[in-house]
């Protein structure tokens, strides 16, 4: 679950080493740069200040979000501008705060903004299209509950590969939908579930494709909250054990599903509910050890108390300091209950690119702050190599032809877009 704090704990350094290596073959990340655009002395529409989400489509755009400026800026296959969509409002079109954004080959693209029930559809052109509202199941609270989920293009437009909502943030947002007189009309899909959305209606339709394992959790898991009660409201965070497995995934081109559900080292590939091919190495988990458990219980901890020097906000009329040491207490109450998982689970990042590979980031065996060894496997299944720490990193996006997408900074901490090519032996 990425958003709970079980995700952070996943930060901390792991002590022991993997049981079993295995031979990696060496790739390089010396790749051919494209074009760039940013920085410091950049053109009005490149002057980012944030790194918003980038995605390409099949004729190598790439649409860019520009939190900053509430839009969308499409930048063609040689770096230069073609267009910009949407800006600062409320209306048709326009955004407030952009948590998603989800790029189909042709061109078209959808929107999810922070604040409205729906998803907002562009077409090719840029034109906006129209707005798709969330069926109540997957709407809990408005998007609160949806600004969790992964959501990947599916194999035609209008179509979404999505992750279902957190188990837990869906249980307490629907009782506050049910303290509200509102209630969800069916059953959501939770983590552990992979969606196929429709959006040719003005309603979200969504049917579940996909179920991963479920580790087994002892039944005490998933304890009963009172809204109002602090305390009672931070125990969602110890409903997951720490290092407990994710369900990671993407989505192939023409529908497939690369998607890794356990600890070991293992991608199954599937389509309409079978199991095409396995992609898997000899690389084991690290088993969970007292050292492991007691640098995690440290992090939380630090965590739970930051620096104590920092700048309380003060609010006529609110005790904003005693609201903070309440916060504190019920957290630490929270951590104090965490159980962990039997181990650390192998992988961290799965992605997949349009002409078909798959890119595997494994968890870094020394410090899980930083990023790992990334393996590829061929659009057949075979492993092609794999790339070491040192250097660039998993890409902020793929595109056709071997394109992919970075965020790069400068010494004064500008962003610049950086797009590269791929060398031959890992694009089709």
């Amino acid at each position: 679950m990425r958003y709970r704090t079980r995700a952070i704990a996943l930060l901390i350094p792991i002590l022991s080493p993997p049981l079993l290596w295995a031979q990696n073959v060496p790739l390089s990340w010396d790749f051919d740069e494209v074009w760039r655009a940013g920085g410091l002395h950049a053109s009005d529409w490149a002057q980012f200040t944030w790194r918003g989400q980038v995605a390409f489509d099949g004729s190598g755009n790439l649409y860019v979000v520009d939190l900053e400026a509430h839009h969308i800026v499409k930048v063609g296959p040689d770096g230069s501008l073609v267009t910009t969509v949407g800006r600062e409002g409320e209306g048709p079109g326009e955004f407030g705060w952009i948590i998603d954004l989800i790029v189909w080959p042709d061109g078209s693209f959808v929107v999810s903004d922070l604040g409205r029930n729906g998803l907002q559809l562009f077409s090719a052109n840029g034109r906006f299209d129209r707005m798709v509202r969330w069926r109540p199941a997957t709407g809990q609270m408005d998007l609160s509950a949806n600004m969790s989920r992964v959501m990947r293009p599916g194999p035609s437009p209008g179509i979404l590969y999505a992750q279902g909502a957190d188990a837990s943030l869906g249980r307490m947002f629907g009782a506050m939908a049910e303290l509200m007189g509102t209630e969800p009309e069916e059953e959501a899909a939770d983590e552990r579930m992979i969606e196929v959305l429709d959006l040719a209606d003005d309603v979200v339709a969504g049917e579940t494709v996909l179920e991963a394992w479920r580790p087994p959790r002892p039944d005490s898991a998933n304890p009963e909250f009172e809204l109002g009660d602090l305390a009672s409201m931070m125990s969602i965070i110890a409903e997951a054990p720490v290092f407990e497995p994710e369900l990671l995934w993407d989505a192939l081109p023409g529908g497939a599903i690369a998607y890794a559900d356990s600890s070991t080292y293992t991608i199954r590939i599937a389509r309409d509910g079978a199991v095409l091919k396995t992609l898997t190495r000899p690389i084991a988990p690290r088993p969970l050890t007292p050292a492991i458990e007691s640098r995690a219980r440290e992090e939380m901890q630090r965590i739970a108390n930051p620096d104590s020097s920092a700048e309380v906000l003060e609010v006529p009329g609110f005790d904003f300091a005693a609201a903070q040491r309440e916060a504190r207490a019920a957290l630490l109450g929270a951590y104090g209950d965490m159980t962990f998982y039997r181990e650390v689970p192998v992988i961290a990042e799965i992605r997949a690119t349009p002409d078909g590979f798959v890119w595997v980031r494994r968890q870094d065996p020394v410090n899980e702050d930083n990023d790992g060894l990334i393996d590829v496997f061929d659009p057949e299944g075979n492993y092609v190599g794999t790339f070491p720490k040192e250097g660039l990193r998993m890409p902020s996006a793929f595109g056709p032809g071997g394109l992919v997408a970075y965020w790069e900074t400068d010494d004064m901490d500008i962003p610049s877009i950086v797009v590269y090519r791929l060398p031959e032996n890992l694009r089709r």
